[in-house]
């Protein structure tokens, strides 16, 4: 009995032991209660902070045998309703033996660092990522002197920051792992790499995107360092040589670090590196070095986004290895040659991609050696032949592109049979001829996106898409596809992008699609009937027959909407002031439609609109002044409509603005002044309208105009660029387009080379004389100032515009001699001078020898070539024999006065034909109208006499 009495009593005490070792302290309970009474915790998340024991407490640890509160862990971990937010209370620093802290993933929105962290002098891990914190790190940090782990890696904002990093830094010599990556160390002192290289124990680095320049530092004495992650900083020097000596590197990630130069032959050497991103260096280049080809460590290798050159290193080539090797990406460089068959031994190979390069031959046929690809991009390049069947063996493929090389062949659903992994699939741009039976049901349950752009489909939308539940991303676009769009299509639940454009489509679309926010590009077919009623995200229709009013539900609800193209159709009616509610638009072109009445005023509420464009309709009354909100506005079109009253002064506040086209208006009064505000215009077009006045002198402030840097690369470009991503690999272009007339005719400019500056006046009542500083807009390539009131001489100055294509100065009222300094204008294809009062000897020589006499008609005293001469060389000394003497120089006199005398005889003369009266009206009530009379008779009496 006594024995059963002392067991149970050795069992009462072990209880107690043990509860009390397991129960929290008080003190550090209180702590914690008081730290949470700081925070906002949703979805109960520190519910269960209530017991007694707070080592039952989630994410609280204690020391088994102390007591004492060791670790918090209170990450968020994926889960976005239960994040943490409100305030750190001073209590959180009382708990002296915590030795791991991570509050990561919450949000302390613009909550600072506090110093007191210094006082957790046994903390070795503390994490702090993505947490919301803001502001300077405190240098006291550098006082925990036992950290290990350190994650204080940020977000884009809040930002936080640290000038004094290198001091802080330097201090923690136990760090094994140090990630500060979007933190602002551009500030920091340069010696940050001295700092980090005298903590000897550092495994990992990881600094990404932290306003880092300069050199890379010299980390040689980090003998333990294995992962070094330093992209998205400013590193302009080649790739250090000291790589190559550092045997514990893993991984090197130097991504978009603006790197130069080459890489070298022994950059491996030493190296056991598994993981080489070197991608998005525009700078580096040369070849890739073919030592990476077998190595035998490297699992990754990025080297996409730069300039390498050369053919592709032989992977795989080396016998007696087995090549862990199981992503390469080497897109987007200028290399050469074919595939290597060397790379059907890369039997880990999941990820291969080759797009964006110059590779050229036929398509190995290794493909089914790859037993493990999942991804395969060979899109862009110079590749022929017909579809490698071996592909059709790769049951693991998710991913494949093909588009845009020189493929041929036929594409038939036996080839796609066993690929039932497939998700994306693009064979765009090609010579296939997809041949895939109507009754073929496939079995590819997983795909997303299908992109058969350009792959001479004919009949019908081929019917076993709507078999594929999971389609997201289609682009038939650019076949010959007819007939109407079924209406299956759009019941596809999870379809949201659908590029049907540039087919023969016809009939009507249903009244209402119900997909949600969809991207939608049915542009260049022949679809009629109305727009239907939904609320899209990207949304072209533009050249189709639509007709009717623009719905209001295109903005309705929560409508995002970025792209509206409903340009070339028949759209009537005003436009809807629901656009006002699109605020997410970058893009709106209405134009060549029947909209009629004015500009609703609430379209200035879409504040980040790029290109508005309602050219070509018949709207009317004044710009409504909110269109000022616009601030990023870059292209205004409100070309023929029937605007009235003055151009708008706040058009000059649009400092984004590159093309403005008010022209076939009613615009009245003079030059607006304030246009010469616009630094970035290029194309200014404001002819055939009523403006008056002079042209303005200051024109040297259209600095983009005047700007000529750009000329030396004469490439076709897009004026502006929106490209999106939806889903897998979509792209959606948007290419402004501007009509102007250049060159005798009407443009529509979709492609605009990037110096491509234009200035219009042409058709207006402008006076006074061309200005001198219209020669200081150096950059134009075509300027019509033609139809006006013009008077004076041809400033000489327009000889240094160098790169002028066109001249119009037609039917003016110029006079004096042609200067000579055009002649200097080499690129010159179209000179029009003709119905003003020129004289003289046209110069020869260079471009003047291409153009024919309609440049010159109507100028009766201009004489030489191309206009014959007006006298034959029979009289000795007589005007034959001066054009002969004067054919080889620049400039022509006009000193046989007796012959003007005679021509102008003959012309007042034959005015008296035609009546005296009307002369008398024209003299004395139009002086143009006057002008162009005698110019017409000079023309006339000349043509009969030299005939």
């Amino acid at each position: 009995m006594a024995t059963v009495s002392f067991c149970i009593k050795m069992m009462i005490m072990f209880h107690l032991h043990f509860s009390v070792v397991n129960a929290c302290r008080n003190d550090e309970r209180s702590y914690l209660l008081d730290f949470k009474g700081g925070l906002d915790a949703f979805s109960g998340r520190l519910s269960s902070w209530k017991q007694f024991n707070c080592c039952q407490w989630e994410g609280v640890l204690c020391d088994h045998q102390s007591g004492h509160v060791v670790s918090l862990d209170l990450k968020n971990r994926n889960y976005p309703d239960v994040f943490l937010t409100g305030v750190i209370r001073p209590s959180l620093f009382n708990l002296k033996y915590l030795q791991y802290l991570d509050l990561s993933g919450n949000q302390f929105t613009g909550t600072t660092i506090s110093p007191q962290l210094a006082k957790l002098q046994r903390l070795t891990f503390l994490g702090l990522a993505r947490a919301g914190f803001g502001g300077e790190i405190p240098k006291e940090l550098g006082n925990i002197t036992t950290l290990r782990h350190l994650d204080l890696s940020t977000m884009a904002a809040p930002k936080l920051e640290s000038r004094r990093f290198a001091e802080w830094i330097r201090n923690l010599r136990s760090l094994e792992y140090l990630d500060m990556s979007l933190v602002n160390l551009s500030m920091a002192s340069e010696d940050w790499g001295n700092a980090l290289s005298g903590l000897s124990g550092l495994r990992e680095i990881h600094l990404s995107e932290c306003g880092l320049s300069g050199t890379i530092p010299f980390l040689l004495n980090l003998t333990q360092l294995s992962h070094l992650h330093l992209q998205l900083n400013s590193f302009p020097f080649p790739v250090p040589a000291w790589f190559q000596n550092v045997s514990s590197l893993v991984s090197l990630d130097l991504t978009s670090c603006f790197l130069k130069g080459s890489i070298s032959s022994d950059f491996l050497h030493r190296s056991s590196m598994s993981n080489i991103q070197l991608s998005l260096n525009s700078y580096l280049g040369g070849v890739i070095p073919h030592s990476f080809a077998n190595f035998s460590t490297l699992k990754t290798l990025a080297l996409a986004w730069n300039n390498f050159t050369g053919d592709l290193p032989p992977f795989g080539s080396a016998s007696g290895i087995v090549f862990p090797l199981w992503r390469i990406d080497l897109s987007h460089n200028n290399l050469k040659g074919g595939i290597p068959s060397s790379f059907g031994r890369l039997s880990s190979l999941q990820h291969l991609d080759l797009s964006y390069n110059q590779l050229h031959g036929l398509i190995p046929l290794f493909w089914d050696q790859l037993s493990a690809l999942s991804e395969l991009y060979l899109e862009n390049n110079q590749l022929f032949g017909t579809f490698p069947h071996t592909i059709s063996k790769l049951v693991r493929l998710e991913k494949l592109f093909l588009s845009s090389n020189n493929l041929n062949g036929s594409i038939s659903d036996s080839l796609l049979e066993n690929l039932a992994n497939l998700k994306e699939l693009d064979f765009s741009g090609n010579q296939f001829a997809v041949d895939i039976s109507l009754s073929w049901i496939p079995q590819l349950a997983q795909l997303e996106y299908l992109g058969l752009r350009s792959c001479n489909l004919q009949g019908e939308i081929p019917g076993f898409l709507s078999t594929q539940y999971s389609l997201q991303n289609v682009d038939l676009s650019e076949n010959h596809i007819v007939g109407n769009i079924p209406t299956w299509l759009w019941d596809l639940p999870d379809l949201i992008v659908l590029n049907l454009s540039h087919n023969q489509l016809e009939g009507s679309l249903p009244p209402v699609i119900s997909m949600f926010n969809p991207s939608i590009d049915l542009h260049n077919n022949s679809l009629h009937g109305s727009i239907p009623d939904f609320t899209p995200y990207y949304l072209d229709m533009s050249e189709n027959r639509f007709n009717g009013s623009i719905p209001r539900s295109i903005c309705s609800g929560y409508s995002m909407i970025i792209f509206l193209d409903l340009s070339k159709n028949g759209l009537t009616d005003l436009i809807p002031t629901d656009l006002g509610k699109c605020i997410s638009l970058i893009v709106l072109n209405l134009a060549q439609n029947s909209l009629q009445g004015e500009i609703p005023e609430v379209l200035g509420n879409l504040a980040g609109l790029q290109a508005l464009n309602l050219g070509q309709n018949k709207l009317q009354g004044n710009i409504p002044s909110s269109i000022a909100n616009c601030a990023d506005l870059q292209v205004f079109d409100i070309g023929n409509n029937r605007f009235q009253g003055n151009i708008p002064v706040w058009i000059g506040e649009l400092s984004e603005l590159r093309i403005l086209s008010l022209a076939f208006n009613e615009f009245q009064r003079s030059f607006p002044p304030e246009l010469l505000t616009l630094p970035n215009l290029q194309i200014l077009d404001l002819s055939h309208n009523n403006l008056s006045g002079s042209v303005p002198q200051s024109l040297r402030k259209l600095t983009a105009m005047a700007d000529q840097s750009q000329i030396d690369e004469i490439e076709m470009i897009q004026v502006q660029q929106y490209t999106y991503g939806f889903g897998p690999m979509l792209r959606i272009t948007f290419m402004n387009q501007v009509t102007v007339w250049i060159k005798g005719r009407e443009t529509l400019y979709s492609k605009i080379i990037s110096a491509f500056k234009l200035m219009d006046l042409s058709y207006n009542r402008l006076s006074g004389n061309i200005p001198h500083e219209l020669g200081d807009l150096k950059g134009l390539i075509a300027l019509n100032i033609s139809s006006n009131s013009l008077r004076g001489k041809i400033p000489e100055s327009l000889g240094g515009m160098a790169h002028l294509e066109s001249l119009d100065l037609s039917q003016n009222m110029l006079s004096g001699i042609i200067p000579g300094e055009l002649v200097s204008l080499t690129f010159l294809s179209v000179l029009n001078l003709s119905y003003n009062n020129l004289s003289g000897l046209i110069p020869q020589g260079k471009q003047f020898a291409t153009f024919e006499a309609a440049s010159y008609l109507g100028n009766p005293n201009l004489h030489g070539p191309p206009l014959e001469n007006k006298t034959v060389g029979s009289v000795s000394g007589g005007r034959g024999s001066q054009l002969q003497s004067n054919s080889t120089g620049v400039r022509g006199t006009d000193t046989d006065t007796d012959e003007l005398d005679r021509w102008w005889a003959v012309a007042v003369g034959l005015c008296f034909g035609v009546g005296f009266a009307s002369v008398i009206a024209v003299l004395c009530f139009h002086l143009k109208w006057s002008y162009r009379c005698f110019a017409l008779l000079d023309s006339f009496i000349l043509y009969l006499f030299e005939h």
